[in-house]
């Protein structure tokens, strides 16, 4: 049976664009210029991953499959297309979706039904029976003991888009994929710039079949400028190009057969299809002024040269620690059963509370005897008894009333933690409220300078500390830029950091508890290499 192209667009994404001479803001859709978009356009892959540098189009691409789906029916329940925030919904949908329906009546905004309340604003729209949610990917409801989205609730869907999935929260991200439970397409679509090695969409990339851009040059030669860079940018008469090994330039594409997404690791194409591309990949940029910046960075910025224009994660070595860092603080002695003190106690609290407990053995100088991971308060309790534990600082979330029940309950000093953002720096010991105010990028400063100062801080053996070095290294600082004031501020990111905010609340539970040097120690009755126990 012969099909007619209205055939091959219900279910051809890019044919569909094309064929509809789909207007974008910048004109008529086309692949001229960009022919790396068609086939991530055309993938039939149910995961798709893009780890990318700006101004690739991916975004543009994703959000025309979104709406040729719901009208052809492909998802027939409707998308949830995820931001970091509620303002990037806003802006999103003012800026991409609305002038798409606007310009495009007849293939797209016949379909959008806009009768019925609350079904055509900025977060909603519906085409056919179904319904395309725009949402910000944020936990805004506490229930119980566990962390909702009110607005990811009771949504049925086949597909969720995560754009800029490094800037949201793991917890939402497992969430929103629990909205496809009673769908038999389950699509899911990760874009985002990467910035940190391991994590976000670089951790997501790495899951998938890694497929990168290779042109062919006339000699027969396959070049990919992301994996050759910085060698394969040629200079001549000022202008950049990328070259093959013989010498000759290979154009981005020149015809059917001259370039192609070429998979690393094929046996992962069955899950997930996956792009990396960069500015070098890039009809509209010159390669000498990437290589200059990469050689050059402006205002000495060269993470954005890696993010942004290169579509590579990147955190510089003084903004995260590294495990050997850690290490490094490892003495010769084994955890202590027990303690004579008098010694400082930290606890980060969750489901699973993580302590540690040291003494202060100079001025400025901490010796941990102590690491734990515990699920009950009142092993704490024991454990504080066991050592002598004199002052102790508690998270003051996600649990306050369990947190303000141990202070009740526990002997000696105590105080509950409240991190700051944007307030001056320095810490302050409220003796009514029980709170200890700091500034959350002064404390995190201060322990990342104690694992990188010699004698500052002193752990346990290697083997006793694994687990801890892992959880010191989940926390970076990364410099945020607000986008209405223009002012940009060092903040510290992590995930899985537990034992960095532990490590925290023992500083000022030590310092604030003013806990004098200890002379001498009790000799260790036992030995405990098990977290679990105390």
């Amino acid at each position: 049976m012969d099909l007619t192209p209205n055939d091959v667009a219900s279910v051809n994404a890019a044919y569909w664009a094309d064929l509809n001479l789909i207007q974008l803001q910048a004109g008529r859709f086309s692949f001229k210029g960009h022919e790396y978009q068609k086939e991530p356009m055309q993938s039939r892959a149910r995961r798709r991953a893009y780890m990318k540098a700006t101004q690739g189009g991916f975004t543009e691409i994703e959000v025309l499959r979104s709406l040729h789906g719901m009208i052809h029916r492909i998802f027939p329940q409707g998308v949830l297309y995820t931001f970091p925030t509620t303002d990037d919904v806003n802006e999103f949908s003012k800026s991409r979706f609305n002038p798409l329906i606007l310009s495009n009546r007849k293939a797209i905004g016949q379909f959008v039904k806009s009768g019925g309340k609350g079904t055509d604003t900025a977060s909603l729209k519906k085409i056919h029976n179904a319904f395309l949610y725009l949402r910000g990917a944020r936990l805004s409801q506490k229930i119980s003991d566990q962390n909702e989205s009110s607005k990811m609730r009771g949504i049925p869907v086949d597909s969720v888009k995560f754009d800029e999935v490094d800037l949201m929260d793991e917890d939402v991200i497992a969430k929103a994929r629990g909205r496809m439970g009673h769908s038999n397409v389950k699509e899911e679509v990760f874009i985002s710039n990467p910035l940190i090695p391991g994590e976000g969409i670089d951790k997501i990339f790495a899951n998938s079949d890694q497929r990168h851009w290779f042109r062919k040059c006339s000699c027969g030669e396959w070049t990919c400028a992301e994996l050759s860079f910085p060698e394969c940018v040629k200079i001549k008469d000022g202008k950049g190009y990328i070259g093959c090994k013989c010498g000759k330039e290979v154009p981005i594409y020149a015809g059917p057969g001259t370039a192609e997404w070429v998979p690393s690791v094929r046996e992962n194409s069955d899950f997930m299809h996956g792009y990396r591309w960069s500015q070098l990949t890039s009809a509209f940029n010159d390669p000498a002024e990437i290589l200059d910046a990469f050689n050059d960075p402006p205002e000495g910025n060269l993470a954005d040269v890696y993010r942004l224009r290169l579509g590579l994660p990147y955190i510089a070595a003084e903004d995260r620690l590294t495990e050997a860092n850690v290490y490094n603080c490892c003495g010769t002695y084994i955890q202590s059963h027990t303690h004579t003190g008098p010694c400082a106690m930290g606890v980060d609290v969750g489901k699973i509370k993580h302590v540690l407990i040291g003494v202060k053995v100079g001025s400025d100088q901490y010796k941990i005897v102590k690491i734990a991971q515990l699920s009950r308060w009142e092993d704490i309790h024991a454990l504080a008894r066991r050592f002598n534990v004199k002052s102790t600082v508690v998270d003051i979330r996600p649990y306050e009333d369990s947190a303000r029940k141990f202070q009740s309950e526990v002997k000696g000093r105590c105080f509950l933690c409240e991190y700051k953002e944007n307030t001056p720096q320095g810490t302050v010991y409220n003796q009514n409220t029980g709170i200890v105010s700091v500034n959350r990028t002064e404390i995190f400063d201060l322990t990342h300078r104690m694992v990188m100062t010699p004698g500052m801080l002193t752990i346990p053996m290697l083997h006793e500390v694994k687990e801890f070095a892992k959880q010191m290294c989940g926390a970076y600082k990364v410099l945020e830029t607000n986008k209405k004031s223009g002012t940009s501020i060092y903040r510290y990111k992590g995930k899985n950091e537990h034992f960095r905010n532990a490590l925290n609340y023992f500083i000022l539970a030590a310092k604030g508890g003013h806990i004098v040097r200890a002379e001498g120690y009790r000799k260790p009755t036992t030995v405990i290499n098990n977290y679990a126990r105390i």
